[in-house]
């Protein structure tokens, strides 16, 4: 694959962030009715741009019996999952210095992109980022990989894109993209054609 013709999209929970666990998937575990309602409704609003996650929080806190400010809350459950990929960042920079334009393309609300990229500093990493928030839909509906595209400017074929989940690889492969499901950095490295 050309460089300078093609464009890296790499998706973040899975991919280049990968904690031990997940903030959400504990509560899930612990409250799981209210944590359902809250990820099908507050969260998909917030991550597609409808809201803002922050004015979901205190009628959430509030079921979740927890005495904590919307903000604490956030920054609790940003800071728990601050765990890079380490073996996949050096992949991804030698990429960049290739030519590769990359960028993040990933279901996140405002909040935690922006710490995404200046707490955990992947604004450093990639040229940008299509998160869902600020493209409208979220992954694997069939738009948020249209608009991708058409912001990008590029014909589908000219995306290479990686994903732990294969229900959203299987979305933009049927987009016109070359989807790839993430699983180590030996696999990623081979696809991309790294030594």
């Amino acid at each position: 694959m050309n460089p300078d013709t093609h464009i890296l999209l790499l998706d973040v929970d899975g991919v280049l962030v990968t904690p031990p666990d997940w903030f959400g998937a504990r509560l899930l575990h612990e409250h799981p009715a209210a944590a359902r309602d809250f990820f099908q409704t507050a969260f998909v609003s917030a991550s597609t741009g409808r809201s803002d996650l922050l004015e979901h929080l205190p009628a959430f806190l509030a079921i979740l019996n927890r005495n904590q400010t919307p903000d604490a809350f956030l920054r609790e459950w940003v800071e728990s999952e601050h765990h890079l990929n380490a073996e996949l960042l050096p992949s991804v920079q030698e990429l960049r210095a290739q030519g590769w334009r990359t960028f993040l393309a990933t279901n996140q609300e405002a909040h935690r992109t922006a710490y995404l990229l200046d707490d955990m500093e992947l604004r450093d990493v990639v040229d940008g980022h299509f998160a869902s928030y600020a493209v409208g839909h979220r992954k694997p509906d069939p738009a948020y990989y249209t608009e991708v595209t058409r912001r990008l400017g590029v014909h589908p074929a000219q995306i290479v894109f990686w994903d732990d989940s294969a229900g959203n690889v299987q979305a933009a492969r049927d987009a016109g993209w070359n989807a790839y499901l993430y699983t180590d950095v030996e696999g990623f490295r081979s696809v991309m054609g790294l030594p």
